[in-house]
């Protein structure tokens, strides 16, 4: 009985549990609030991509020397909208362009050019399967192996080999 219930072994060892599990809570506790900071952190930046957006979207409302713009609301103001649209700068359409579409090195016939990449797979570099079913042997259906008017020739033929074999 002292070997299989042992009381004080089971007090040190529960205090001793105790103990870890303030340790593992306090962990807990510091990485939920590393991650709400993070996670706030994301959704403003986020917020601010989205507010940076709208104002280069909204570029050609804004004022000018000769006219006011949409945002402006007295005359001798402008607004902090109108401001955050002259600090965001345009959005850069070279971004777009591949790499193989310059024309800034000279052209010579011994220079090697980038190609523009392969959307699909072409050629003999296809899968064999793709091969095997474009040379597969066709296999037509009974009403394309016959005649369309089979059944009408069929008639005439039997009424030609009636009449031949009639006897007066």
């Amino acid at each position: 009985r002292k070997n299989v219930y042992d009381y004080y072994a089971m007090k040190k060892y529960l205090g001793a549990l105790e103990e870890k599990n303030k340790i593992v809570r306090e962990k807990l506790r510091e990485y939920e609030e590393e991650m709400r900071q993070r996670e706030e952190l994301e959704a403003e930046v986020k917020q601010l991509e989205k507010y940076d957006k709208y104002a280069r979207s909204c570029h050609y409302m804004m004022s000018t020397q000769v006219k006011a713009g949409v945002f402006v609301k007295d005359s001798d103001q402008s607004s902090g909208f109108e401001e955050q649209i002259k600090a965001v700068f345009p959005k850069d359409l070279s971004k777009k362009k591949n790499k193989w579409h310059k024309t800034d090195k000279k052209l010579d016939d011994n220079s090697t050019y980038e190609l523009p990449p392969l959307r699909r797979v072409q050629g003999p570099f296809k899968n064999k399967c793709v091969y095997m079913q474009r040379h597969k042997s066709l296999k037509p259906t009974l009403k394309v192996q016959t005649d369309f008017n089979t059944e009408d020739v069929a008639k005439e033929k039997d009424i030609q080999e009636e009449w031949c074999k009639k006897s007066y």
